[in-house]
């Protein structure tokens, strides 16, 4: 038995368990359901980044298994630019955050709080 018949012959018992007709939706839409035992450190993660972006563990695999088999002449499936984009957007967040946090921790050195309440204290006297 080759791959292929091996493959026809899944797909024909998913129809008959899910009670589907073979090829009444086109190959791309046909969605197969798989078990994965991954560890319970992995599985966190993938939670983790799931819920940062709103998506289900399952959505945020299908869309990381499909990029690592896209064939790079065609087309990447825009679930996976949109992934791509969000991960940058979030990326671009949190150095922001970084480099606010790091500003607030110099602040101090740069005496620009004590400057400020002296000169808003000066301005009260002066009223």
């Amino acid at each position: 038995m080759t791959d292929d018949d091996a493959g026809a012959e899944a797909t024909a018992e998913h129809d008959r368990v899910c009670g589907t007709t073979a090829g009444s939706e086109p190959a791309e839409l046909v969605m197969i359901t798989t078990s994965l035992r991954l560890p319970k450190p992995v599985m966190d993660e993938v939670r983790r980044r799931a819920r940062e972006r709103g998506l289900k563990p399952t959505a945020i695999m299908r869309e990381w298994i499909e990029a690592a088999i896209a064939d790079t002449d065609e087309p990447l499936p825009l679930s996976v630019i949109a992934a791509a984009v969000a991960r940058y957007q979030q990326h671009r967040k949190q150095e922001r955050a970084a480099r606010i946090a790091l500003t607030f921790e110099q602040a101090p050195s740069w005496d620009a709080v004590g400057r400020a309440e002296r000169m808003h204290e000066a301005e009260k006297r002066s009223r």
